[in-house]
């Protein structure tokens, strides 16, 4: 199955500003990942109690959350370039319309 991407649309997303070939190159990359994603959906797997068997060296399963003890506003500024504490300058991203 070919799918088909807006590469516009997607391009306009992720805010990229793309020239023709590029476009072509990356609607092409696109396509060929969606459509590979879409055949692992094909696959007929057995499932466990936790979900599809996986046959992998490590495990999938999720950690459990635990309470840890978190950086100090300091401690975690200390290698920005621009913090004043509690924050860290950066710069402006997000233009107005």
């Amino acid at each position: 199955m070919k799918s088909r991407i807006d590469i516009e649309h997607v391009s306009t997303l992720a805010h990229l500003c793309l020239g023709p070939e590029e476009k072509s190159a990356l609607s092409s990359q696109l396509e060929k990942i969606v459509d590979w994603v879409g055949k692992l959906e094909e696959l007929d797997l057995p499932r466990g109690e936790e979900g599809p068997e996986c046959h992998l060296d490590f495990p999938l399963c999720p950690r459990p959350d635990e309470v840890r003890e978190s950086l100090s506003p300091e401690r975690a500024l200390s290698n920005a370039p621009d913090g004043e504490c509690p924050f860290i300058k950066v710069p402006k991203v997000i233009e107005e319309r």
